[in-house]
């Protein structure tokens, strides 16, 4: 760790004194506040490298059992001691073993006692080997971005700075400067600034708010009207003439806009006036290490910001006792001062050393420590940074040796088994490296090499140092995941490489097991290892030989199926066999293995999933495409199916394309791109009928068959795909409305799957048509309307009726359709306001949609005659009373006053009409509209009103961010917030999963006060999947008997988000407790939510 002191002297301000608010800092936790991962000097051989760690809380926090993590390559962690207490504002460095952390791609963790991650850093590198550190921008300054981040100069123990808070303001401030403090004769000053807006007069006429410029100075003054650009921002210049009236001497600019104002000072002169700021100067010393033994050679360095000429730099180093070592005189060079000093072997002093340092009027102090040589009891120590490593790491070896000397040592490393190489006994390329290694002066050495990123790089290694004077030997292991690995001290252990294998998926069996001490025999031979397949019932997997072919069962007496393994120097060894159905079956094995006397044993399991007794199985990755897109295939055969299946493609006008294909292990993939372009070509399909438009959209059907079986699926090609779905029903029918009023018409339509007809060389093929009755609801169900139309070529048709008033009385009916001997249906039904027989008198009968309006609103007046007679027409006629007229009831007295309109009854005599109200507020009044039908004349009256002003709504958000309960409670309920009345709108939640792989063991249950599951995955709950479809986003759901919109991305991601609202857009949530359950184990997971008010003014 480097140790340096710094005296920083005050600053000299030369303007005022500012008072500055400190904010809060924004996170709410204990944070990583700096961290020195590469500081000077050797970190294999010292202690040196820092974690600072910072409470911005306002309480104690407890960090014990707390971790301080590397998680790249090392993945070092230190524990903090039980009972440390990190008070709100502290800070506390720790430093842990050398090498904590790499140099680069390295990322620091701060973990709770349960292993929740509390903080991080970003990824982060350090190659200077300086007195730089990563650091947050501001103490405890935390946005989850690497740009909370900066390198800079270390400050371990002390503050990074405060964040200086600005209050806003809606009132309207004004900045003045000029471009220079001071100015000669004869130069221009330029003087400029901004306003935060742009004020505007109204009175007596509309203008923008000018800004006043005043210049005073000796017996000098001036006064200029400016105004602001499209930035908000104001220039102006003053010629420095003495002939225009200015003199010697200092000029004050007042600025002032709209109540605002600001001021600027600059002087002139024949000479110009240099203001100057004065840093204190500082001075530091380091040592390279913290840490040293006798022999070694310790660097001081001191660093100051002034260095002040012919003035020396006096250091006194004393040891433990008090008494000097060293003493001198140093001068600088470009401001740093360097020496070092030599720890005599000879009677050596252990403890803490003392470096003082004196310059000028500044001092420094530091310490380091000198420790015992302790050497291992054996001639030559070898050591590793790790005992596990992954691909791609680099493993560094460092050694010593003890109580002799030579200048070298030759190395050899030896990849002794590799893991991914098939066959009985392994064997193959392997990774050696052969080298020669210096020692230092003090006998030590290092080593690094780096494993190649292969799978032919994993198994053991065998890492070598000899001489004549003796040898050393360490054994590593390198595997895919090294933070599962666990090294068994059992003495023999085995285990395959799955527990579940799957025939055409598995190609072999991988058994793998390490012996903690092998045993050498006296012929120098390694001892082996017997490895023996037993089936379910024990008895061992045997081969039974036949004269015409060799098979495996397990009965019959004959050659056991068993392996023999040389376990390599490592004590791990390998056996790789066939998954072949010629050998095994389905069902559960066990692997028992055997060593001079131990034994141990695994078992695994061995399955067909592609049996496929029902056939193939055949996918699309989806049923709607786009023009030019890809459609893609795939399928999995059963294992003796044909291996050169045939594909065939029917578009929508009847063509058929061929495609070939070939299965590889019972599998097969198909791709084919929608044409690119509709078609504009024309059909005629007979004399008779219309020309057909030939189409690319529509539903295609795509055959796989093979000798022994076909498939058929369908896709449709849509001009929008996003929003269109694809019906699986032979024919389908609706009808355009589900309510009609007689006399409307009747529109039917609905899409059929179109049935192959036969090949385009059979000959003219007719299309068949669909065949569509509309009956009558009640029995005995007569049939009203028949008709029979073609489907286009993409499968759509439709169908118009007639709905006289005479035949379709109120009630229900049905459509039937039928295709191809494929029946469906669908019911409508009729409203009927017609009056039918003698008794009734004849009268008009008028309506409008409301009874009052506002200005420019459009009033629809509709009328017919209670009973079915021939009209001409209606003449009607809509004026603004004015309360002169005399009224007869609903009966006009006299002519109308308005402009007379004409309008021709329908074929079921109602009429409608559309007068449009004025704008103006001079249209607000009583109106009555007057329609003469010949057999009778009546109005109907209605208000214009003055439409009310919409109510101005202020939104008010309230969050709640990094919750890690597994429960979690939300009241929304009305409040006064500035003596205004919020109530809740909305209700926003996200989950945030930070592991991956852990989404899908970690979701979200949300329910109301009275247990209703809105949210959630279980079967009860009113939304389970995510709510985005086609043209929709929301799911409308029942709660506690409000209507409420609920919006959900789906389970099983890393961000599970919802929000959930009423319906109705001026509705609010209610007063309630919603409940939010967080689904999961021990996962680490963070719960968001936030509530939505909305205020009337």
């Amino acid at each position: 760790m480097i140790r340096n002191l710094s005296l920083v002297l005050s600053l000299v301000l030369l303007a005022g004194i500012i008072v500055p608010v400190y904010a809060q800092t924004n996170s709410e936790h204990v944070v990583i506040n700096e961290v020195d991962i590469n500081p000077p000097g050797n970190d294999a051989t010292s202690i040196s490298e820092w974690v600072e760690i910072y409470n911005p809380t306002n309480s104690d926090v407890d960090l014990g059992g707390w971790k301080i993590a590397s998680t790249t390559v090392l993945k070092k962690t230190m524990t903090i001691p039980d009972g440390t207490i990190i008070k709100p504002g502290q800070f506390l460095t720790y430093s842990y073993q050398s090498v904590w952390f790499t140099d680069s791609n390295e990322m620091v963790e701060l973990r709770d006692k349960n292993g929740v991650v509390v903080d991080k850093t970003p990824l982060i590198a350090d190659i200077q080997n300086d007195f730089k550190s990563w650091q947050r921008l501001f103490d405890g300054y935390d946005f989850d971005s690497s740009d909370d981040w900066k390198f800079a100069t270390s400050t371990a123990g002390s503050s990074n700075g405060k964040i200086l808070e600005t209050k806003a303001s809606d009132e309207v401030t004004v900045t003045a400067s000029t471009d220079k403090s001071s100015y000669l004769f004869g130069q221009t000053a330029t003087i400029t600034g901004s306003v935060s807006k742009e004020v505007f007069i109204v009175k007596p006429f509309f203008q923008s708010e000018p800004i006043k410029v005043e210049i005073s100075g000796p017996n000098y003054f001036q006064s200029l009207k400016l105004y602001p650009d499209l930035n908000l921002k104001y220039k102006t210049t003053l010629n420095l003439h003495q002939v225009l009236g200015i003199k010697e001497g200092e000029y004050t600019v007042s600025v002032f806009y709209a109540g605002a104002s600001a001021k600027t000072n600059f002087s002139v002169g024949y000479e110009l006036l240099e203001q100057k700021t004065k840093d204190d100067s500082s001075l530091s010393i380091i040592t390279d290490k913290s840490q040293y033994i006798p022999g070694q050679l310790v660097s001081i360095t001191g660093v100051t910001s002034e260095t002040i000429p012919f003035e020396g730099m006096k250091l006194t180093v004393k040891d433990p006792q008090g008494k000097v070592v060293s003493s001198g005189n140093l001068y600088p060079t470009k401001d740093k001062f360097s020496t070092s000093l030599f720890l005599t072997t000879v009677n050596p002093v252990y403890g803490t050393y003392e470096v003082y340092a004196e310059y000028f009027d500044k001092s420094a102090l530091i310490y380091f420590d000198v420790n015992k040589d302790v050497k291992e009891n054996v001639p030559i120590s070898l050591w590793t940074d790790k005992e596990v490593y992954g691909l791609g790491e680099t493993v560094n070896i460092t050694g010593r040796l003890n109580d002799k000397w030579v200048d070298s040592f030759d190395l050899e490393i030896v990849q002794t088994k590799n893991l991914s190489l098939g066959g009985s006994t392994g064997g193959g390329s392997t990774l050696k490296i052969l080298d020669v290694v210096r020692l230092d002066g003090d006998s030590k050495f290092k080593y690094s090499f780096k494993i190649p990123q292969s799978d032919t790089r994993l198994g053991g290694y065998s890492i070598k140092v000899s001489k004549d004077i003796g040898s050393a030997t360490k054994f590593i292991q390198v595997v895919k995941d090294p933070s599962t690995y666990v090294k068994s001290n059992v003495p023999l252990t085995v285990f395959t490489d799955k527990t579940l294998y799957e025939f055409g998926l598995d190609k072999k069996i991988i058994i793998t097991g390490q012996i903690a001490n092998t045993v050498s025999r006296a012929s120098f031979e390694t001892a082996p290892v017997k490895v023996t397949i037993l089936t379910e019932d024990g008895k061992p997997l045997q081969i039974i030989g036949s004269s015409d072919a060799g098979k495996l069962s397990t009965s019959g007496v004959s050659i056991g199926y068993d392996f023999t393994a040389i376990p390599e120097s490592s004590g791990i060894f390998t056996v790789t066999t066939e998954l072949s159905k010629l050998i095994f079956s389905e069902g559960k094995y066990t692997v028992q293995a055997k060593y001079e006397g131990l034994s141990a044993s695994t078992s695994f399991e061995t399955a067909n999933s592609l049996d496929l007794k029902d056939g193939a199985i055949l996918s699309l990755d989806k049923e709607v495409y786009g023009l030019g897109e890809t459609v893609r295939l795939t399928g999995i055969f059963p294992p003796l199916a044909d291996k050169f299946p045939v594909i065939s493609i029917t578009k929508p006008d009847g063509s058929r394309s061929d495609f070939g294909a070939v299965i590889d292990d019972q599998r097969f993939s198909f791709d084919w791109k929608t044409p690119i372009a509709e078609k504009t070509q024309n059909l005629k399909i007979d004399d008779k009928e219309r020309d057909v438009k030939k189409s690319n959209f529509g539903i295609y059907k795509i055959k796989v068959s093979t000798a022994s079986e076909s498939k058929v699926l369908f896709f449709k090609v849509s001009p929008d795909p996003e929003n269109d779905t694809l019906s699986k029903t032979p024919i389908f029918v609706t009808t355009e409305k589900s309510l009609y009023k007689a006399g409307e018409k009747l529109k039917v339509v609905g899409n059929i799957i179109k049935r192959t007809q036969g090949d385009s060389g059979q000959g003219l093929v007719v299309p068949e048509r669909v065949s569509i009755k509309v009956v009558d609801g009640k029995f005995p169900y007569k049939q009203i309307h028949e008709s029979s139309v073609y489907p286009s070529q993409g499968g759509d048709f439709t169908s118009l009726f007639e709905l006289p008033a005479t035949i379709f009385a109120e009630g229900s009916y049905t459509v039937k359709a039928t295709y191809a001997n494929t029946r469906t249906e669908t019911t409508f039904s009729v409203v009927n306001d017609f009056t039918f027989g003698v008794d009734a008198p004849l009268s008009l009968l008028l309506f409008t949609g409301k009874s009052e309006y506002y200005p420019g609103d459009v009033v629809e007046i509709s009328g017919k005659p209670n009973k079915l007679i021939y009209l001409e027409k209606f003449e009607v006629s809509v004026a603004k009373k004015t309360g002169s007229e005399i009224t007869c009831g609903s009966f006009i007295c006299g002519k109308s006053h308005g402009p007379v309109t004409t309008i021709r009854p329908s074929s079921s005599g109602t009429f409608t009409y559309q007068f449009t109200i004025p704008s103006s507020p001079s249209a607000i009044g009583s109106y009555e509209a007057l329609v003469d039908a010949d057999f009778e004349a009546k109005s109907i009256k209605f208000n214009v009103v003055e439409k009310p002003k919409t109510p101005t709504l202020d939104t008010l958000i309230e969050k709640e961010n990094r919750l890690s309960e597994d429960a979690i409670s939300i009241f929304t309920a009305e409040k006064t917030v500035n003596d205004q009345t919020v109530a809740p709108r909305v209700i926003s939640g996200s989950l945030i999963t930070p592991t991956r792989g852990d989404e899908s063991n970690v979701n979200l249950k949300v329910s109301s006060e009275s247990g209703v599951c809105i949210i959630g995955t279980d079967a009860d709950c009113l939304v389970s999947e995510s709510t985005r479809k086609p043209g929709q986003i929301y799911d409308v759901v029942e709660v506690d008997g409000m209507s409420l919109n609920v919006r959900y991305s789906g389970p099983d991601v890393r961000l599970e988000k919802f929000s959930i609202l009423p319906e109705s857009s001026d509705a609010f949530l209610s007063d309630a407790n919603w409940n939010v359950e967080i689904i999961k184990d021990d996962q680490a997971s963070r719960f968001y939510y936030k509530i939505t008010y909305k205020t009337l003014e």
